[in-house]
């Protein structure tokens, strides 16, 4: 008879530039957890990015480097779902602990608790908020509708774009992808919290649901990010959409303390008309790069790309970033394979030494064996 393996313990992160809470906090929650620990914010944010198995994170808020508020919000508007969604229970000995509840409440912590602590409590709270999370976590992973907007998620576009492009390929056509991005987001979350951006992000889902063809898809794939994908579109009907999103969006009447608040997405438009993408990585990253291009140009701005100009700009990097070094590692490891696409731009980048080598010089690599 097979012995029955122990379930894994959670593993909860604890943040505090305090050594002595440290210690305390390994000692009350190591029998039953598996503890990590962060010294302040900066630590912390670190070990949540590199660290897929955290499932509780417990932050103190007065810190060096990073305070808990400032954590609190790179958590929240991480565009990696995993980590915008993990519990983050607050605890703190602050001066003024109603005050700090309100703010950290509104950024989104999920609990807040005053130090001295009662033990047991809080490992209920802990295991409580875990079990919470990981059935959150595994219905996300089944479904493909984002349950804030209502919208398809990143996984449900994905399989929708993996069809489309197959049907543009199959039928020659043209296809148009926008990657849509609320300005300055992290900003605006300061601002007004969790609860005032979500009901933002709501208000623009509905302006895409109302603008867009019903043939189009539409999908929000990141905290403040929507992506929609048109296949058979135009590129000059894509820029008169985005043109028409940005000035619907930007007549919003978000108000914040009696004053309006001026709210505005920027976009970034991929444009396919010679059936030159066959892969949806390449066509999502083209959208992500003429967002990027936008974004850098101001608010409520817009930027098209189309195959060709990314073409030139991945050429562009591979220029800025070879390494002969590595090429030469690569042929001595036999990775020869990858190695040959590199070689028009390793040659562009040796032609200055090339055309110092006498003939003799030349002939023997020319010869060399």
């Amino acid at each position: 008879m097979l012995a029955k393996t122990k379930p894994a313990k959670i593993r909860v992160l604890v943040i505090d530039d305090s050594r002595l809470i440290r210690i305390a906090a390994s000692k009350m929650f190591g029998d039953d957890f598996d503890v990590v620990l962060g010294v302040d914010g900066a630590d912390g944010w670190d070990i949540i990015q590199r660290d897929p198995d955290i499932q509780v994170v417990f932050t103190d808020l007065v810190m060096p480097e990073m305070d808990g508020f400032e954590l609190l919000k790179l958590i929240r508007t991480s565009n990696r779902q995993a980590i915008s969604n993990l519990p983050v229970i607050v605890a703190t000995g602050a001066d003024n602990p109603e005050v700090a509840k309100q703010k950290a409440i509104s950024l989104g912590a999920t609990d807040f608790i005053t130090k001295p602590f009662d033990g047991m409590a809080i490992k209920a709270r802990a295991i409580s908020y875990a079990k919470y999370h990981q059935a959150n976590k595994q219905l996300q992973e089944h479904t493909t509708l984002d349950v804030l907007t209502g919208l398809m998620n990143a996984k449900g576009l994905y399989r929708q774009l993996e069809k489309e492009v197959a049907f543009v390929a199959r039928h020659n056509s043209s296809m148009t992808v926008m990657s849509i991005q609320v300005d300055g987001f992290k900003d605006l979350f300061i601002r007004i919290g969790r609860a005032g951006t979500e009901a933002i992000i709501k208000k623009v889902a509905r302006v895409l649901n109302d603008t867009v063809r019903k043939e189009d898809t539409i999908a929000r794939t990141g905290v403040a990010a929507f992506t929609v994908s048109m296949p058979l579109a135009q590129g000059e009907n894509a820029l008169e959409l985005a043109d028409r999103i940005c000035q619907k969006v930007e007549a919003f009447r978000a108000k914040l303390d009696g004053k309006r608040m001026k709210i505005t997405v920027s976009v970034g438009i991929c444009v396919v008309e010679d059936n030159s993408v066959s892969d949806v990585e390449t066509l999502l990253d083209i959208s992500e790069q003429a967002l990027l291009k936008a974004s850098r140009r101001g608010s409520s701005q817009m930027s098209q790309m189309t195959m060709q100009e990314y073409q030139a700009l991945q050429a562009q990097a591979a220029r800025d970033t070879l390494s002969i070094d590595t090429l030469l590692a690569k042929i001595e490891a036999g990775q020869q394979s990858e190695v040959i696409p590199c070689l028009d731009v390793a040659l562009e980048r040796l032609a200055p030494l090339l055309m110092l080598l006498s003939n003799e010089q030349k002939q023997r690599v020319i010869t060399y064996r």
